[in-house]
């Protein structure tokens, strides 16, 4: 995951950090427990069996977890 800012109070303006599905599980929980009525957006599924690639399967997940965040 990639994350830019401009905010002066960060030094440098691009960092990068790795995550495991797990922890944007638990983000997910934390955020249905504050949220009162706004919804929650969507993970991407964790499928245990995928057709094709696990390089595909890596980078379609990946970019379903980054809309996640954007939401």
């Amino acid at each position: 995951l990639s994350l830019q800012t401009n905010s002066k109070a960060f030094t440098a303006k691009t960092s990068c950090v790795r995550r495991r599905y797990r922890e944007f599980l638990w983000l997910k929980r934390q955020l249905q427990k504050n949220a009162g009525l706004v919804p929650v957006p969507e993970l991407p599924g964790k499928s245990t069996f995928y057709v094709g690639s696990t390089d595909e399967f890596i980078e379609k997940r990946r970019q379903g977890l980054q809309q996640f965040l954007e939401k």
